[in-house]
């Protein structure tokens, strides 16, 4: 299962440093006013997930401050579940938007519905604070708001679990440090019900009980999952990628090659089977199937 965790650093560097309050807090400057985001309190729920407790203010000196309170609660695959808004305008009513379900993901094709999010966060504020005709920096909370809001979706990250021969494959290969880099799947079960795989920022690492555990990149990698990946004729990679007699790279599968040229892109190339019972020689003769053989490559 996925952790998930926010990345305090990455989002201090975002605001300016974690340089006030006893570094607890980061200040800035936005449409010329001053605004304080304070450090999110994060913790994780049963079941697992994330969910986090922020503070903003809007600095307008001593009790004069604006306040909002920021909640959001992302469930175990990094989905933000629901969030909340509160913000309180010194002399004026409270604005609470009241805990809002809110299923975006924050990860994949649907980091859409995370802007969309956002863009009600900010409505919902506007709205309110246009209501009491402020201006200025006032005027601009909203928009600091929905500032902080991105910020912190961009920096909740999901830590994936790699283990066992996958796991120990990609150590092998230099683990987040190699050209794998970080991984972005948990171990998943093969869509054809036999292998294992996971998924990496530079490519993917395969294994069956048959084949072990091997990688496969780059133009290969995408040449493969064009054909349908291990359901394909190809089945399973048997080789990590390496270079080709001639240049460029190829990759064995189970039934057959591909390569890649930057001349040519990527090709495959099916087994060549070759027996005495399907070609007849005559006595004496030999035949020199090698030369015959890289010109398939």
């Amino acid at each position: 299962m996925a952790k998930i965790t926010l990345d305090l650093n990455e989002l201090g560097r975002r605001l300016g440093g974690w340089r006030y309050k006893n570094r607890t807090a980061a200040e800035y400057k936005a449409a010329g006013s001053n605004y304080r985001t304070y450090k999110p309190t994060v913790s994780t729920p049963p079941g697992g997930g994330l969910q986090l407790f922020t503070k903003l203010d809007h600095i307008r000196g001593s009790a004069k401050d604006d306040h909002c309170q920021l909640d959001m609660f992302f469930d175990n695959q990094g989905t933000l579940v629901n969030w909340r808004t509160q913000v309180q305008i010194q002399g004026n009513p409270q604005f609470d938007s009241g805990l809002v379900t809110e299923a975006a993901s924050i990860f994949g094709q649907e980091y859409g519905a995370i802007a969309n999010v956002a863009s009600k966060i900010l409505n919902s504020v506007s709205n309110f604070i246009g209501g009491l005709g402020e201006h200025g920096g006032r005027a601009a909370f909203p928009s600091v708001i929905q500032m902080n809001f991105n910020h912190i979706v961009e920096c909740v990250r999901r830590e994936f679990i790699v283990s066992g021969a996958i796991g120990a494959k990609y150590a092998a290969l230099g683990g987040a440090g190699g050209f794998l880099g970080r991984p972005l799947t948990d171990e998943l079960g093969a869509p054809d019900g036999i292998g294992r795989y996971n998924h990496f920022e530079g490519g993917s690492i395969y294994w069956t009980s048959k084949t072990g555990a091997w990688s496969v990149q780059g133009p290969i990698r995408n040449q493969w999952a064009t054909l349908g990946w291990e359901r394909s004729w190809l089945g399973y990679p048997i080789s990590d990628q390496g270079p080709r007699t001639g240049g460029g790279y190829q990759s064995r599968f189970q039934g057959g090659y591909i390569y890649w040229t930057k001349a040519k892109g990527a090709w495959t190339q099916r087994n060549l089977i070759v027996s005495a019972e399907t070609i007849k020689l005559s006595k004496g003769v030999k035949v020199d199937f090698t030369k015959y053989l890289e010109t398939l490559k």
